[in-house]
Formats: C-alpha cells, sequence, structure tokens
C-alpha cells in the first residue's frame, strides 16, 4: 500500500562523507606537502577557523560540494494501529481484528545534495530527489492476502554532519530530518536519521590530497508513526475474488461492534462488486495507521575514494537486523 513507502524513501537522504584529514608525516612528500598547509595564505570566507587549520597543518576539504547518490534499501516495517474509513465518512479503530504479516518495502533513488563546510569539523546539507518504491503487504486476518504496491516519491530534507579525528581513527557523526511525499498520503512524512561511523585514512604515499577511506558505523531511523490517506479498493485489492474470500469476510465482518460493522460491510460491498467486474469508479479506502520500523539499528560497511581535492566517491552497504542498503556517491567540491 502506499502508507507503506515513505518509510523506506526517506532513508535515501544518507550522502557523502568528507571527513577532515589530520596531520600524517608518511615520508619526505607528506611532510613537504603539509609544510606547504600551513605556509598557505587562506583567503576565503568558508570554513569559519579554515585559516587556523591550515596554519596548524591541517588538511580540510574544500569548502562547497555537490553530490549525485544513488541509493537502493529493503527493510520490514510493523503496523501497529488500524484505522479504516469509506468514500471520506468516519473512521472505525480495526486494530485489535485486522493482523498484518511481514511488510517489506523497497526503494530504488536518485538524489542531489549541495553542502557547505559552515567549520573544518562542521557540514550542512540539504537533499532533494526522486525514485521509486515498492510494497509487499501480507495480510493474515481476516483473509490470507498478499499484495504489491507500486509508486513514485519525492524526498527532501536538511542536515547536518560532524567530522574529525581522534588520533588515527577518523569520526563521522550525521543527522538529517526528511521528508518523503507520497501521492496516497495526505501529507510528507516526516523522518530522523542518525549514523556514526569510524574509520581511518590510507594515504597515497606519493600523492597526499589522494587517499582511500575506510569505516564501520551504525545508522538509525526513526519514522513519524501517524500517516493519513486514501487508497482506491482496486489498487489494495486487484485479485480479492467472489465466493469464499467474501463469505469469510461477512462472516468476519458480523463478530465486529457495531461501528467497525458498518465501515466493514460497505467495503465489502464494493469488493464484493469489483470481484464480479462491476465498475466501482474511484471508491476509496481512507485510513490511519501507526507504523515503525521493525529494526530501527543496522550496521553500515562502507568506504571513500578521493581521488583529489575535488572529486570523491563512496560505497557503502547497510546490512544486518531488518534492513539493507547500497549507495553510490560521487561527490564534486569547489
Amino acid at each position: 500500500m502506499k502508507f507503506f513507502h515513505s518509510t523506506v524513501f526517506i532513508s535515501l537522504v544518507l550522502i557523502g562523507i568528507n571527513p577532515v584529514i589530520g596531520q600524517e608525516y608518511q615520508n619526505d612528500i607528506h611532510k613537504a606537502y603539509y609544510d606547504s598547509l600551513k605556509a598557505m595564505d587562506y583567503n576565503r570566507a568558508l570554513p569559519f577557523l579554515g585559516k587556523q587549520a591550515y596554519k596548524n597543518g591541517y588538511d580540510i576539504q574544500l569548502p562547497y560540494g555537490v553530490s549525485a547518490i544513488y541509493f537502493t534499501q529493503t527493510q520490514e516495517i510493523n503496523i501497529t494501529n488500524t484505522k479504516i474509513g469509506f468514500n471520506g465518512g468516519a473512521k472505525a479503530d480495526l486494530s485489535d481484528f485486522i493482523v498484518f504479516g511481514p511488510t517489506i518495502a523497497t526503494t530504488h533513488a536518485v538524489t542531489f545534495r549541495p553542502d557547505i563546510w559552515v567549520f573544518p569539523f562542521l557540514n550542512i546539507y540539504g537533499v532533494i530527489g526522486g525514485g521509486t518504491t515498492q510494497t509487499d503487504v501480507t495480510l493474515l486476518e481476516p483473509i490470507g492476502f498478499e499484495t504489491q504496491q507500486n509508486f513514485d516519491a519525492d524526498s527532501y530534507g536538511l542536515g547536518i554532519t560532524l567530522a574529525g579525528k581522534v588520533g588515527p581513527i577518523v569520526v563521522i557523526w550525521d543527522n538529517n530530518y526528511n521528508f518523503v511525499d507520497v501521492e496516497a498520503i495526505v501529507e510528507p512524512v516526516p523522518a530522523f536519521n542518525s549514523s556514526l561511523r569510524l574509520g581511518h585514512n590510507f594515504i597515497d604515499p606519493k600523492k597526499p590530497d589522494r587517499m582511500l577511506t575506510a569505516w564501520v558505523g551504525t545508522f538509525y531511523q526513526q519514522i513519524n508513526s501517524d500517516t493519513k490517506g486514501s487508497i482506491p479498493i482496486s489498487s489494495v485489492f486487484p485479485s480479492i475474488g467472489t465466493g469464499d474470500n467474501i463469505q469469510r469476510l461477512r462472516d468476519w465482518a458480523n463478530d465486529l461492534p457495531p461501528a467497525q460493522k458498518v465501515i466493514a460491510n460497505q467495503i465489502i460491498d464494493k469488493l464484493e462488486d469489483y470481484g464480479e467486474g462491476a465498475d466501482i469508479g474511484n471508491t476509496e479506502i481512507d485510513y490511519e495507521l501507526n507504523k515503525e520500523v521493525a529494526a530501527p539499528f543496522n550496521l553500515l560497511l562502507g568506504a571513500q575514494y578521493q581521488l583529489n581535492k575535488h572529486w570523491m566517491y563512496r560505497v557503502e552497504l547497510g546490512v544486518f537486523g531488518k534492513r539493507s542498503q547500497f549507495l553510490l556517491n560521487a561527490n564534486y567540491r569547489f
């Protein structure tokens, strides 16, 4: 269903990491390079304290950057509360009478990310993107039923990254707040994402501005639990059929409290008409859901190759838990 799509798409805002580089005198070439940083007459306004960083021999990132990112993710979603209505009418709480099985959501997205280093250790960025979502929903009660939904979605957000070094260890802490706009949802769905990465720079012996950074980390996601929207019956139940399925729904509805029974029978009547081939027009089911990711945390494994001060390329995998991710990122700085 469409209301599940935003829970995955929000994660596409994970973006490129550009850690601060400290002094690493591995050979005479490195020493000459870092000595030249100390002698640099840095005259840019950003990042603040940039001149002081160079004077102390730190090789910091160029202040402005743009990234192109491809992102895909699969994760499990839990539905904890369900209210259902019919064609704009009152909604009834069916949480105790509808049982969902595993709900798996998959996202493919391309995003654009401009960013600025405000301080040598502090980066702020924006994200805008679009992509597709696929959700596989399993209904256990009142009938066993599986459906797959595919839709487009747009995303936009803001974030902040803190990055630096503790001895030989690169530390990157990223946080962002993102909104996802899916057609079936009344309002864009907000989400908070946070990730912590610990890594190490492997600097080219002959080119100190060229390096590979590898890291391990963890990713946390929290989504807004309240989602409202509407979806056509024909999209939810494209092959409900007639006969036994409809009769099981009737038997289930007969045991519901009065308010729930009225709404359930309205929907069942339309399902029966649809299963018999009647034109039911744009008959819609209205919903309010509380949802959560089944596993808020998972493990990150990644690496970034810095070709020079302008071009950087990143790959990252998210594994374990009930979420898997894959990300490719090309970043240009100026």
